[in-house]
């Protein structure tokens, strides 16, 4: 194609919204290393997967960048392997995919090509939902079972065993010692299936333990 025919053609459909879902699939990504000290790197390489968005009106030069940072991102996972860079790689692959996605030069190849990259964005919302209901939406929904109960530092875990066996007896599952950047605490878990008057006995318990300052239930996602 020469340069008049570039600058009039057009990018087609089926390849920008292969490089959308790329950029889409970095959106995770991001979102899971938000908290990482190295998120600013994350966030220039998801720049990056956004570049042949850029160029909606120039074929070639949209192919060449979808390859080139497609193929860049793959070993660029690898190099980054503990910075989770592989995060990035269903985004590299639909890169790759865009390249080829264009009917107009090979019907086929093109439909395989969407195909697959459809597949693939598939498996990445998937996981996603999938991520997010069991970190975030089900512990935000579930009931705590879990009551922390905030202890002196001078009377942590004294006399742990006598008082996990007085717990056990109110119905507790489990007695473990948390210490924080702040506050020690101790975990009691309980049963979901406890009654609500044996909860209250086991938190008056609790609460009268030596040291113990505060009891509160523990959400989920936090205690488990």
């Amino acid at each position: 194609m020469d340069a008049a025919g570039e600058r009039t053609a057009r990018v087609h459909r089926w390849q920008r919204a292969l490089a959308a879902s790329a950029v889409l699939a970095t959106v995770p990504a991001l979102l899971w290393t938000m908290h990482s000290h190295v998120f600013a790197l994350h966030v220039l390489t998801a720049l990056s997967v956004a570049v042949p968005l850029f160029l909606p009106h120039r074929p070639v030069a949209f192919t060449r960048a979808c390859l080139i940072v497609g193929l860049a991102l793959l070993p660029w996972g690898v190099l980054g392997l503990f910075l989770a860079m592989f995060l990035f790689w269903p985004a590299a692959l639909l890169l790759l995919l865009a390249a080829f996605a264009d009917p107009r030069r090979s019907r086929w190849a093109a439909r395989i090509t969407a195909g697959a990259g459809a597949l693939l964005m598939a498996g990445v919302l998937a996981g996603t939902a999938a991520y997010c209901w069991h970190f975030y939406v089900h512990p935000a929904l579930a009931e705590p079972h879990t009551f922390r109960a905030v202890t002196h530092p001078d009377a942590y875990l004294d006399s742990l065993g006598v008082h996990e066996t007085r717990l056990q007896e109110l119905g507790a599952t489990g007695v473990t010692g948390t210490w924080t950047d702040e506050l020690p605490y101790l975990d009691v878990s309980f049963p979901e299936s406890l009654p609500e008057d044996r909860r209250t006995a086991l938190k008056e318990a609790i609460a009268k333990i030596p040291g113990v300052t505060r009891v509160e239930l523990c959400p989920v996602r936090e205690c488990g």
